[in-house]
């Protein structure tokens, strides 16, 4: 699983993507009464940096690998979420095992009268 996050680490980009058809302003073009016709779609990586929301159009060229990239930050989250939830299933474990040595030690004292 390490290796797997190291190697996704090697190009992920986070951030959304999302394809987007536009009408141009041209009103004899056709996608101003077919909404059918419009043109696109156009791929826009869209991500939050300094608190601020930014969309960013992906040329044709490079779309590909920016969907391989942003396929790493997915998947990179999905083995980073896999090994927190082993933690904190550890971390259950571990606190389980503190209650039952306290309640082991409390019973084996014996009460004052």
């Amino acid at each position: 699983m390490i290796e797997e996050l190291e190697q996704a680490a090697q190009s992920m980009v986070q951030g959304s993507l999302s394809e987007v058809t536009r009408q141009c302003g041209d009103p004899s073009c056709a996608c101003a009464t077919d909404p059918a016709r419009r043109h696109g779609p156009h791929l826009y990586l869209k991500f939050t940096a300094d608190g601020k929301a930014s969309s960013v159009y992906v040329p044709p060229r490079q779309a590909q690998s920016l969907k391989d990239a942003h396929g790493a930050w997915v998947r990179f989250q999905e083995v980073a979420t896999e090994l927190a939830t082993d933690n904190r299933e550890q971390f259950l474990r571990a606190l389980a095992r503190e209650k039952d040595k306290s309640r082991a030690r409390r019973a084996k004292v014996p009460k004052k009268a």
